[in-house]
């Protein structure tokens, strides 16, 4: 801990959240929460607000005339859509460009992990929601670690080139990994302990006594979302999650098989409208 209370200290200016994202947040359990209310905040921001229109005219939401107002958008798009567009605008906005570090790829990556944990979440107990943004947040370390230590990252980089884990060369180097620097991060914008200890447990979430079941969300789909880049078929993917993690936030893969593809493509279509 102390390595990496170091390490904030060197970096010259930690990434400032807007105050709309935190609002959004607190609405995720908010069952009074209105759409209009959530159309006031995003009209306050001109940059988000012009992604959730775009979305709401894409060819995969457009339903008779063009909408050209926020209200309308939110309409169209649904509380949650919009919830999950906007925490994927704030986060990858927040941060600045790393020479030598592909941020498009990063964060594609993010998004289809992100909305594959949203989707994995409908069948289980857990907020939708809470887990597109804990998925969204579970490597926000590495990015700060690009930041603050560069040629060290590229030193790691060289590392797992030739066939280091991530992990074991992040710890040689640093003495610490991305997650024990995205938890403090997440610690230091004031998150609640949801999505720190997601965060935090995401990597081994059932040694812990009281296992995070957005982190379980976050290993899962970690995993299918390699696997599927490795080319595994769908069917082979789901057959082979661990068991141990499905039963421990009760996961009912019925269906799960069915939309499949459908997380995927919301991963990568939410990745070109955030880049537009």
């Amino acid at each position: 801990m102390e390595l990496t209370t170091r390490l904030f200290k060197d970096v010259k200016k930690l990434p400032v959240l807007p105050y709309i994202l935190l609002e959004l947040m607190d609405s995720f359990s908010d069952e009074e929460a209105r759409v209009e209310d959530i159309a006031k905040k995003v009209a306050q921001d001109q940059s988000i607000s012009a992604k959730v229109i775009r979305m709401a005219n894409s060819t995969a939401y457009r339903r008779g005339k063009e909408v050209e107002s926020i209200e309308e958008a939110v309409i169209r798009l649904g509380f949650n859509q919009v919830r999950s567009l906007v925490v994927a605008a704030t986060f990858s906005n927040v941060f600045p460009e790393i020479t030598g570090f592909d941020k498009d790829k990063f964060w594609k990556e993010t998004f289809i992990t992100a909305c594959i944990a949203k989707n994995l979440a409908k069948h289980t107990t857990v907020n939708n929601e809470t887990a597109f943004t804990c998925a969204m947040m579970h490597n926000i370390g590495e990015l700060l670690l690009q930041i603050s230590k560069p040629e060290e990252c590229a030193l790691v980089k060289t590392a797992i080139e030739a066939g280091q884990p991530r992990l074991y060369a992040q710890r040689e180097f640093f003495g610490f990994d991305y997650t024990e620097v995205g938890v403090e991060l997440a610690k230091h914008w004031n998150f609640s302990s949801t999505f720190c200890d997601a965060i935090e447990q995401q990597l081994d979430p059932l040694s812990y006594e009281t296992p995070s079941q957005a982190a379980i969300l976050i290993r899962l789909s970690v995993f299918m979302r390699f696997a599927w880049a490795a080319g595994l078929p769908p069917e082979v993917i789901v057959q082979r999650f661990p068991e141990p993690l499905t039963n421990a936030i009760k996961l009912d893969k019925d269906g799960i098989l069915d939309t499949f593809s459908s997380m995927i493509e919301e991963g990568e279509d939410l990745a070109r409208m955030i880049k537009e």
